[in-house]
């Protein structure tokens, strides 16, 4: 299932980042066409980048702004129990399960994108 969430995702995000180009046709009544033109798709370790910020943002309590630099606790205000409800929804949003030994390590925003890639990367291909 989080399969498919990624590839919506990602579909969304292609057609977010559209644009629509004005062709002006030579038609006796000068007819315009609108044809949205498609972005490059972003690269996994962007979309892995969003997702992190997204579910970052869900989580919290309170409005907040991620950056990669943000720490988790100092920076953000979470405190476990939103550090522990991260890492589940991370697990189910990239079909990853996350070491907890590793999460004492994990300070920033950017640890927890580069932890997520690794751990996407790394998982078993069907």
């Amino acid at each position: 299932m989080p399969a498919f969430r990624e590839r919506d995702h990602s579909r969304q995000n292609v057609m977010r980042s559209s644009v629509c180009i004005l062709i002006h046709l030579s038609f006796p009544h000068s007819q315009m066409l609108f044809l949205p033109t498609l972005s490059m798709p972003q690269p996994a370790s962007t979309l892995i980048e969003e997702g992190v910020l997204d579910v970052l943002q869900n989580v919290s309590r309170r409005p907040i702004e991620p950056t990669l630099e943000s720490d988790l606790v100092a920076d953000l205000g979470f405190d476990s129990l939103q550090i522990l409800e991260a890492i589940a929804e991370l697990e189910d949003r990239f079909d990853i399960s996350i070491p907890l030994n590793d999460v004492p390590a994990t300070r920033t925003v950017a640890q927890v994108v580069t932890q997520v890639a690794r751990l996407v990367d790394e998982r078993p291909k069907a």
